[in-house]
C-alpha cells in the first residue's frame, strides 16, 4: 500500500465538499496524523470524490485477449477512479461453476470490488439454461443476457422461474433482434438521409414491455442495462406502479450524443443500441434528474483499431469510457442534478444495483477516492486509454475537468 498526503484537497463528506484541507492516507484509510514515507501532492483545491462504480464492463479475455485483457481493464479502472464494477463479458459467458471460479481467481488479485454476472443461458444462445442455482451459490450477484437475444418467450419464462429461486436480479439489454434486423442507427429521417438501415424504437420498447410483463409474472427483480428512449421510461414507470422491483441505467454516450452527431460518420459512434433523437436524449437527462433512471453506465466495450478504422457500416459496435467517464460527464451532470446526486449516480447507485458496498469518505475508515479537478481540462488522445484500443467518440476532444489520480485499495494511481 501507498502512503499519500493530499494538500489543499476538498473531500466529499456527508453529501457536500469540505473546504480545502490536508488528508493523510495510510494503509488504505484516511488517518488524522501525518505518516512517514508519504507521497505529498498539492491538489490545488481539487475534489476528493468517493471512487466510482462501473456498470457494463467487458474486458474480453480469455477468448478475445488479442483485443483487451483483465490487466488492461483493471488499470483503466484505477486510472478512471473506479473502485469496483459489475462485470459481464459478451465473449466469455459465466455459464458454469468452473468458469465462475476461474474469473473469481483473476478479479480477486485486482484488489478491486468487482461483482460478477452469471449467464442466463449457456453461451448466451437462449436455448439451454445455465447453472443458475450453482452460480448463485458460488457468488454471482445476478444473471445477464450478454447483450444478446434472450430467446423465445417460453425460454424466458423458464429462465425467470428458475432464477426466481435464487432471489437474484436479472440484467437485460432490451432489444427485439428480429426488429433490429441489422440496423445500425436510429430509424428516422437521419437514417434515411445517411442511407442506412435503422433500428426502430419498438425494437426496444417491445422487448421492455415483454421483459416487464414476464418479470411481474415470475416475481423477479429486473435491471435494464441501458435504455435509449422516453417510451421505455414510461413503460418502466408503469411497472413500478405495479410494485415491480425494476431499475435501469443509461449509457454515458447516450447522454452526450444524439443521431445528428452521426453525420460525420465516426465509426466510434457505432454503438449497440444506437443513439437516438435529441428529444430522446433530453428525456434521458430528465429521467436521470427525476430518478426514473437510477444510474449511469460506462458500457465499456473495447474494439480493435482495425475494426473501427473502417466505414461506419462495417465497424464493430462499442466504445470505451472508463478512463474518461468522470471528466466527460461531471460538468453537465452536476449542473443538471447537483453535486451530491451526481456523485451518487456515478458511485453509490450503481454499487447498490450490483449489491456492492458503497464508497464513502470518512475519517478513520477505509477509503477509496478519486482526485478530480473541475477547473483543469482533459485532452482525449490515444495515450488517455489503456491497452491498444482507443474506440471512443470523444477521441480528439477537450473535456472540462481532469482526474489527477486515484487512491483505491491503498494504491495511488496517476490519472
Amino acid at each position: 500500500m501507498n502512503n499519500v498526503v493530499l494538500k489543499n484537497i476538498r473531500p466529499f463528506v456527508d453529501g457536500k465538499f469540505e473546504s480545502p484541507m490536508t488528508m493523510n492516507l495510510a494503509d488504505g484509510k484516511w488517518v488524522r496524523s501525518s505518516v512517514g514515507d508519504a507521497k505529498e501532492i498539492d491538489a490545488k483545491g481539487a475534489f476528493a470524490l468517493p471512487a466510482l462504480f462501473a456498470l457494463g464492463m467487458d474486458f474480453k479475455e480469455p477468448v478475445r485477449d488479442d483485443v483487451y485483457t483483465f490487466k488492461d481493464g483493471f488499470q483503466a479502472m484505477r486510472r478512471g477512479g473506479f473502485y469496483g464494477g459489475l462485470y459481464e463479458s459478451a465473449a466469455n459467458p459465466i455459464d458454469g461453476i468452473q468458469k465462475l471460479s476461474a474469473v473469481e481467481q483473476i478479479v480477486e488479485k485486482s484488489h478491486l470490488n468487482i461483482r460478477l454476472l452469471g449467464a442466463i443461458s449457456e453461451g448466451y444462445e437462449g436455448k439451454t439454461l445455465a447453472e443458475m442455482m450453482e452460480l448463485s451459490e458460488g457468488g454471482v450477484v445476478g444473471f445477464g443476457d450478454g447483450n444478446k437475444s434472450f430467446g423465445s418467450s417460453r425460454f424466458l419464462r423458464l429462465a425467470l422461474e428458475y432464477g426466481a429461486m435464487t432471489h437474484k436480479r436479472f440484467f437485460f439489454l432490451p432489444m427485439d433482434y428480429s426488429l433490429r434486423h441489422g440496423g445500425l442507427v436510429h430509424e428516422g429521417p437521419v437514417s434515411d438521409t445517411l442511407g442506412m438501415k435503422g433500428v426502430p424504437k419498438p425494437a426496444e420498447t417491445i422487448a421492455v414491455y415483454s421483459l416487464l410483463e414476464m418479470a411481474l409474472w415470475a416475481g423477479v427483480p429486473l435491471h435494464f442495462k441501458q435504455i435509449t428512449c422516453f417510451e421505455s421510461l414510461e413503460l418502466i414507470n408503469r411497472a413500478r406502479d405495479k410494485n415491480l422491483d425494476v431499475t435501469c441505467a443509461v449509457d454515458i454516450y447516450h447522454l452526450l450524443f444524439d443521431e445528428k452527431d452521426l453525420f460525420n460518420l465516426d465509426p466510434n459512434l457505432n454503438l449497440h443500441p444506437p443513439v437516438r433523437t435529441a428529444k430522446d436524449k433530453e428525456a434521458l437527462w430528465a429521467g436521470v434528474k427525476e430518478g426514473s433512471i437510477q444510474a449511469i453506465s460506462c458500457n465499456h466495450i473495447p474494439v480493435l483499431r482495425q475494426d473501427k478504422e473502417v466505414n461506419f457500416e462495417d465497424a464493430t459496435p462499442g466504445a470505451v469510457s472508463l478512463e474518461i467517464m468522470l471528466p466527460a460527464l461531471w460538468t453537465e451532470l452536476s449542473d443538471r442534478v447537483g453535486q451530491a446526486k451526481a456523485v451518487d449516480l456515478l458511485s453509490g447507485a450503481p454499487a447498490r444495483i450490483a449489491g456492492a458496498p458503497v464508497s464513502k469518505i470518512a475519517m478513520g475508515e477505509p477509503v477509496d477516492l478519486v482526485v478530480f479537478s473541475p477547473e483543469e481540462q482533459t485532452v482525449v488522445s490515444a495515450n488517455t486509454f489503456v491497452g491498444q484500443v482507443q474506440n471512443s467518440p470523444l477521441l480528439g476532444r477537450t473535456l472540462q475537468g481532469r482526474i489527477l489520480g486515484s487512491y483505491v485499495s491503498g494504491l495511488w494511481t496517476l490519472g
